[in-house]
């Protein structure tokens, strides 16, 4: 089975090929044996996503990069507002997955109410049309920043997951919130981030990441991938 986990950004010139390699490590790291698991950059186009406007650019990079898709199981599409999506599948038959999507349905197989750790914690009213539209709008409970920049996440700055705590337990002792999300791959790309978390809130976290790259086993593993997919979407 190969996956490719398609990057949003041109990693390779913004924070180096190390860290494509550091996070291709630990997608085959987690993936199941039988896997091949490739990584590749955009282009071109933003250093990261913050917000709109940047995913309003990338779309146009992942619409020309489809066509090389051709070959692989499935595609993880590695932003957590999993940009383009219905467009894309309109340019392959790849089993398409988004990190966002996968993880807030695993999150709603938890519990009752989850909240989503965001960089800025900006675009509630975005986070919520976009659960509405999953059918997940009763399940949310809040989104949170943790603080940090898409890029210093990345960059894994002194004192990142120290904010991520912060944040965390206001989803939970405030929002009442009885699973977590972390709404960023950067920051779901921290080493062990969501152990460390669960270990520190007592809840369950949901690494989007894994979620995706598990989601994409099983589409494929279950003969769901393809086109079949891709017209199920329209």
């Amino acid at each position: 089975m190969r996956i490719l986990y398609q990057l949003t950004s041109p990693m390779d010139r913004t924070l180096g090929k190390a860290e494509i390699a550091r996070r291709l490590s630990a997608l085959q790291q987690a993936a199941s044996p039988g896997v091949e698991v490739e990584a590749w950059p955009t282009g071109d186009g933003p250093a990261a996503i913050e917000g709109a406007a940047d995913v309003a650019v990338v779309v146009p990079e992942l619409l020309a990069l489809a066509p090389r898709w051709t070959g692989f199981d499935a595609v993880i599409v590695g932003c957590f507002s999993d940009p383009g999506l219905e467009a894309l599948r309109e340019r392959t038959d790849v089993a398409l997955i988004g990190p966002g999507a996968a993880a807030m349905h695993l999150a709603a197989q938890l519990g009752t109410r989850f909240s989503i750790l965001s960089p800025s914690g900006r675009g509630h009213g975005r986070v919520a049309a976009r659960l509405r539209g999953l059918g997940l709008a009763e399940l949310f409970a809040s989104v949170r920043g943790v603080g940090c920049s898409v890029i210093e996440l990345a960059e894994q700055r002194p004192g990142a997951f120290e904010r991520i705590v912060e944040a965390g337990r206001a989803c939970v002792e405030r929002d009442l919130a009885d699973v977590l999300v972390l709404g960023c791959m950067s920051m779901a790309f921290l080493p062990d981030v969501a152990r460390r978390l669960q270990s520190a809130l007592g809840c369950p976290v949901v690494n989007p990441v894994l979620a995706a790259l598990k989601t994409a086993e099983a589409i494929a593993g279950l003969g769901l991938g393809g086109a079949g997919f891709s017209r199920a979407a329209e």
